[in-house]
């Protein structure tokens, strides 16, 4: 039986991809409601921009993910990178998180000190390899890791184009019970 999935709702009018956003201050902003949210623990954390989804409001994704556990609505439509990963038996990318002690760890690597900073770095400045455009972040998920496993290549001569990418790339565990695996949604409001 699944728990009751958070669905938590974040106004950021401040946020918005006209110009540059304020990673560390936005970034900030989120993190303590998800160190507010979750106890200490790891989880898969997947970010979610609303105009990847031009054809549904913000609420009706977020209703799509709640019902189903996932943003993958569609079986014909291609994912972000599909072209790089097509290889891999995956479901989703996302990337790793940890809270301990009450606080989100934030590895060494993050160009700005914060989770979801990073996120929106990452959407704002990297997206427009991908998609030619920024995207603004809506929707967060999190996810329980315990649910989810890497993804494995089914084609032996896959390969990630850019290197690494491939290591955010996840399986759901039970496939017929995708929402089981889904802990929480963050709506990121305007």
């Amino acid at each position: 039986m699944s728990m009751a999935v958070k669905v938590i709702e974040v106004r950021l009018s401040e946020y918005h991809i006209k110009k540059k956003p304020d990673y560390v201050k936005l970034g900030g902003k989120i993190d303590r409601v998800i160190e507010k949210s979750f106890p200490d623990g790891e989880y898969i954390l997947r970010a979610l921009g609303s105009d990847d989804h031009p054809n549904l409001t913000l609420n009706k994704l977020a209703e799509i993910v709640l019902k189903t556990g996932t943003d993958r609505y569609d079986p014909n439509r291609k994912g972000v990178c599909h072209d790089e990963f097509c290889g891999y038996d995956y479901d989703i990318q996302a990337g790793t998180i940890e809270i301990r002690n009450g606080k989100l760890v934030i590895p060494k690597d993050y160009k700005y000190p914060t989770e979801f900073g990073d996120v929106i770095w990452h959407f704002y400045e990297r997206a427009s390899l991908d998609r030619g455009y920024a995207v603004r972040i809506d929707l967060l998920l999190v996810y329980d890791p315990k649910q989810l496993e890497k993804a494995r290549k089914f084609h032996p001569k896959a390969r990630s184009v850019r290197r690494g990418l491939n290591n955010y790339l996840y399986k759901f565990k039970r496939p017929k019970n995708k929402k089981d695996a889904l802990l929480g949604i963050i709506k990121i409001l305007g």
